[in-house]
């Protein structure tokens, strides 16, 4: 997937005195693997946990094993493998590249490079776990709290439960990593069945973002209920008169979240799923975001037959066309699941992002995590609170998760 690509030889850099801790517990467990427990690394976003895992690479490559990296997401690989490649780029082949989105002479041209030994790092989604790299010496499992390392069609796992299986048979280390660790895993280190590596600082004595929760009933009382408050707006134009970028978070996606009819109340639901369908105005249809049905919009309610039907709530397509319309000067980019359709659409957008040719990035959950844009001096979550509502007992846990880290996408400069 990266065949012609050069990359620039990155140096080691520096660390300071918790990452330099944090890496001698991981460096001995790395010298006795027989006897080591899994390490969680515990560091705040933006306190360096990557550079750890690639000198933790190095020196299990010193001692002639192999590694394997596991991310969450499949859009996270490509950046990745650009800074794990910039670093081990003595052999193109060092690093293989396996995740459900290769083609297939991709999957066939990567999976023989781990096989006949070639590769001596594999980087991907969670299937990576099973990579038949041989001599392992350290699995690395970044973000390990992510629900998306468990598989819920058969067969069934956990990654990073595998991972921690997996190290135990072959004698070799298990790195979790994450800003905001699964309760499992934190319990497991009170429980001394894990080892414990703090981060509590960010790396260069950056600060950690002020965070202000703003009451949207206040200005829903005066009569008006925008998708961005005053003192977002405020501070989204602010940013932009100074060239910063800023980073607006909504985890659904869509226009509108439902059509509903004003004169029955019947909203359209998915005929499999009992859910609301979602309106996507760039295709004019109705989406299930659960099974993927899809319908066409109706001219009337197809209940009452009235021509009543109104659009109810918003997702990231229409915050992308209000912010665009409130911030006519700044250039607004979309990134989630809808617009990043083709292969190549999310490296160009983090490109584009990267080199200041975006100033307002609005997307789900897959920005919310791994990136580094020392640019971005203003991150808004909308509807900080929705997932809270959801029929999950995590639902808790997993809003934190999410708030922590795509808050920790500020003042990383």
């Amino acid at each position: 997937p990266h065949a012609g690509e050069q990359f620039i030889p990155g140096p080691e850099l520096l660390l300071n005195e918790e990452q330099t801790a944090a890496f001698a517990m991981i460096e001995r467990a790395i010298s006795s693997p027989e006897n080591a427990k899994p390490i969680l690394l515990h560091g705040v976003t933006g306190s360096g946990k990557t550079e750890i895992y690639l000198q933790a690479i190095r020196e299990t490559l010193k001692r002639n094993r192999t590694a394997i990296v596991l991310v969450p997401e499949i859009s996270l690989t490509p950046q990745t493998v650009e800074r794990f490649k910039s670093r081990f780029s003595e052999s193109q082949d060092d690093v293989a590249v396996l995740h459900s989105h290769l083609s297939e002479g991709e999957r066939h041209d990567e999976w023989h490079k781990v096989h006949s030994g070639r590769a001596r790092i594999v980087i991907g989604a969670r299937s990576a776990v099973f990579a038949p790299l041989k001599n392992l010496g350290l699995i690395v499992v970044d973000e390990e709290h992510e629900t998306s390392y468990k598989q819920e069609e058969a067969p069934r796992y956990h990654a990073r439960d595998v991972a921690v299986v997996r190290a135990k048979i072959e004698r070799a280390v298990v790195l979790l990593g994450s800003a905001t660790p699964s309760l499992e895993s934190y319990h497991n280190t009170l429980t001394k069945k894990y080892e414990l590596a703090s981060l509590t600082q960010r790396v260069d004595h950056c600060q950690m973002p002020l965070i202000r929760v703003i009451d949207l009933r206040q200005e829903q009382r005066s009569g008006r209920a925008p998708i961005l408050s005053e003192k977002l707006r405020s501070a989204i134009s602010d940013r932009v008169a100074k060239r910063e970028q800023t980073i607006l978070f909504l985890n659904r996606r869509g226009f509108s979240t439902s059509l509903l009819c004003s004169n029955c109340g019947k909203a359209r639901d998915c005929p499999n799923c009992s859910v609301a369908l979602t309106f996507h105005r760039s295709m004019s249809r109705l989406n299930c975001h659960l099974c993927g049905h899809t319908a066409a919009v109706p001219k009337k309610c197809p209940e009452c037959g009235q021509d009543a039907l109104i659009y109810v709530g918003f997702g990231t397509e229409k915050v992308e066309s209000a912010v665009a319309q409130i911030f006519p000067n700044a250039v607004v980019k979309r990134m989630d699941a809808d617009s990043m359709t083709r292969k190549e659409a999310y490296r160009e957008t983090l490109r584009a992002f990267r080199a200041g040719k975006i100033d307002i990035l609005v997307g789900t959950q897959m920005i919310a995590k791994g990136l580094h844009f020392p640019n971005v001096t203003l991150v808004g979550i909308i509807n900080a609170d929705l997932a809270l509502h959801l029929p999950d007992f995590r639902a808790g846990e997993r809003t934190f998760q999410l708030l922590t880290q795509v808050a920790g996408r500020a003042g990383r400069g």
